[in-house]
């Protein structure tokens, strides 16, 4: 496929990449298509994966170390990156494996202060430190998901956290907006990516997905790294603030297609005799 080399020049900050299947990988290679070039910030205990992935891959300009749940890690990040960038992907979210197996009254306050530190928190972190690193009308993109606005089996702490991530694209995309900055969030559909394994009965939600979406299938990793683009691009310079659902068309179905066939068709076909 031949892309216009529309970014090229553009410099983006990636952080979250973990293996081949992250939607910070997609959203990294799909700029780079398009002629720009990326630093990625990574976890230590995805390094090994994030340097297989990075082998001979010419756009990457720097690779570093960051955990956006520390401070110093992130503090220490920023001072090693050189040069301005043109837009920043926010792609982190955890919440303890325990805390996603119990019921919600079960959540405690340790586990719920991860969640949201490395889920909602870290987002305030990339933009108050990459502030300074940032070229005239840069974005920031970050990702979310439909357990923010609704109950998912499974999802459990990480809806609430979610939800906080949401607010948090209003409130920045309305504080850094004078300074000509953009904010806004993409809410991907479930993508089977590493992190996404870590969900209770992820495989049932997927098949759930495919059978009910107005487009009658799930969403791939290119899906949401188009939009993100789209987001960290000039094309959309007149959005922020706002969160955009790729999902194939799933958060605007009330009820599931099938809903529909045993509503009508009784009326069209009624049965003989008395009921």
């Amino acid at each position: 496929m031949i892309h216009v080399n529309d970014l090229q020049g553009k410099r983006f900050l990636v952080y979250g990449v973990a293996s081949d299947t992250s939607l910070a990988w997609a959203i990294a290679k799909d700029l780079a298509e398009r002629g720009a070039t990326c630093t990625l910030a990574y976890q230590k205990r995805f390094m090994s994966r994030v340097l297989q992935l990075a082998k001979e891959q010419k756009w990457i300009d720097q690779m570093e170390e960051c955990d956006l749940a520390s401070e110093d890690s992130t503090k220490a990040f920023h001072a090693k990156l050189t040069g301005k960038y043109d837009g920043i992907v926010h792609a982190v979210a955890f919440a303890p494996a325990e805390a996603l197996m119990k019921p919600i009254t079960e959540t405690t306050q340790e586990d719920f202060g991860v969640a949201m530190t490395v889920s909602a928190y870290s987002l305030i972190r990339v933009v108050r430190h990459g502030l300074p690193k940032l070229n005239p009308n840069a974005a920031v993109v970050t990702l979310t998901y439909l357990g923010a606005e609704r109950t998912v089996p499974g999802y459990r702490i990480m809806g609430t956290a979610k939800a906080a991530l949401e607010q948090l694209v209003r409130e920045l995309a309305a504080s850094v907006g004078p300074m000509g900055f953009r904010v806004n969030a993409v809410s991907a559909g479930p993508v089977k990516t590493l992190a996404a394994s870590g969900v209770p009965g992820f495989d049932q939600i997927l098949d759930w997905m495919a059978s009910n979406t107005p487009l009658r299938r799930n969403v791939t990793q290119a899906d949401v790294a188009h939009a993100a683009r789209f987001l960290l691009s000039s094309d959309s310079s007149g959005i922020t603030g706002q969160t955009i659902y790729v999902d194939a068309g799933y958060f605007s179905v009330g009820a599931p297609p099938e809903m529909d066939r045993v509503l009508i068709e009784p009326r069209l076909n009624p049965p003989e005799g008395p009921v």
